[in-house]
């Protein structure tokens, strides 16, 4: 059970409820909209990262799993194993992201978990694994693929000591580009 009420998210400014709306009522959004002055632009941010065209879909929602496990974060979990399957990410795969890595992967996608992995684990990576990232993304994609890491690993430490319940049914409703 949480260890702060949920804010209702009809009494949030017309931005903020429209962003928390925007992606369904969870519990997540709830809790954090305590934090009224910081809400909007940490939802605005949120948006930008699953809606930028910079990171592929299904690499990103693996780097978000891969911090979500690292994190032992249940709720990001929850809500991003569907989004992962939408953007084809395998049960074998999913599998592969909580108990280590394994061949599943292509050498990209292999190269971003290993360096969400140090990065999460260490606070550094080794500059083998950053410069074959940032040889096979490139440098715009590589620093959001770092932004995302930082994104959701902030996430899991606030979900994870305000002690989010993961909402039994609603799911992520992920947002449009351009919207």
């Amino acid at each position: 059970m949480t260890r702060i009420a949920y804010r209702d998210i009809d009494t949030l400014s017309g931005e903020a409820r429209a962003l928390a709306a925007e992606r369904g009522a969870l519990n997540v959004y709830r809790a954090l909209a305590n934090a009224d002055r910081v809400f909007t632009g940490w939802m605005a941010a949120g948006r930008e990262h699953l809606t930028s065209r910079v990171l592929p879909e299904r690499l990103r929602e693996l780097v978000i799993l891969r911090t979500a496990h690292l994190m032992d974060s249940r709720y990001e979990i929850a809500q991003h194993t569907g989004v992962a399957e939408r953007a084809g990410v395998s049960t074998a795969e999913l599998a592969a992201l909580a108990d280590g890595l394994s061949a599943t992967f292509d050498d990209v996608e292999l190269a971003a978990l290993r360096l969400t992995t140090e990065l999460v684990n260490t606070g550094h990576v080794h500059a083998d694994v950053f410069d074959q990232v940032h040889q096979a993304l490139g440098t715009e994609a590589t620093v959001e693929l770092l932004m995302v890491v930082a994104h959701w690993a902030g996430l899991a430490l606030m979900l994870n000591a305000l002690q989010v319940d993961v909402d039994a049914h609603a799911r992520i409703s992920m947002p449009r580009e351009g919207s």
